[in-house]
């Protein structure tokens, strides 16, 4: 693979496919390959919160699964998020993730489960989660976070500064 590619995002943003916050029409598209097991994800989640709040309707973000490599709970956690029915049920159960405990726990997963009502295990949730996973691999992804700013891997620091700064 060439660095060139490897620098890129191999593919679009799509709405009906990825998880979007933000208009289409928003003049900065922050994508996202985390883990709801990763501390620097979960860290980096309020970061992100904030630059939303500072940016408003000039930012989009969008969020892809890359589980942990090894980590049973991580893929347990994107594939139930993926179980949720609407994009504002599937924002909640995140935020929720991301922010109910120190670290990743199964009790997490039980509570967002039952308190988002993200149902029964589906085939089709793993198999959003593969997509994403494949997408990381052929975008260079090696570690979450790893941001991209208008399609372009984002290197810098990821503090509220930093990330406005660079967009």
């Amino acid at each position: 693979m060439s660095e060139t590619l490897a620098s890129r995002l191999d593919r679009p943003v799509d709405e009906r496919r990825d998880h979007v916050l933000g208009p289409p029409s928003a003049q900065i598209t922050l994508v996202e390959y985390g883990s709801y097991a990763c501390p620097h994800c979960r860290a980096a989640n309020e970061r992100i919160a904030e630059v939303r709040d500072e940016l408003g309707d000039r930012l989009r973000y969008v969020f892809r699964h890359r589980p942990l490599t090894g980590s049973a709970i991580a893929r347990r956690a994107a594939e139930l998020i993926e179980r949720a029915r609407t994009p504002e049920q599937f924002w909640k159960a995140h935020v929720a993730l991301m922010t109910r405990s120190p670290e990743l726990t199964e009790d997490d997963l039980v509570t967002v489960a039952r308190e988002y009502d993200l149902g029964e295990p589906d085939p089709g949730a793993r198999s959003r989660v593969d997509a994403d996973e494949k997408s990381s691999r052929a975008s260079g992804v090696a570690f979450t976070p790893t941001f991209f700013i208008n399609g372009t891997r984002y290197d810098g620091p990821w503090d509220e500064s930093s990330f406005a700064g660079a967009m």
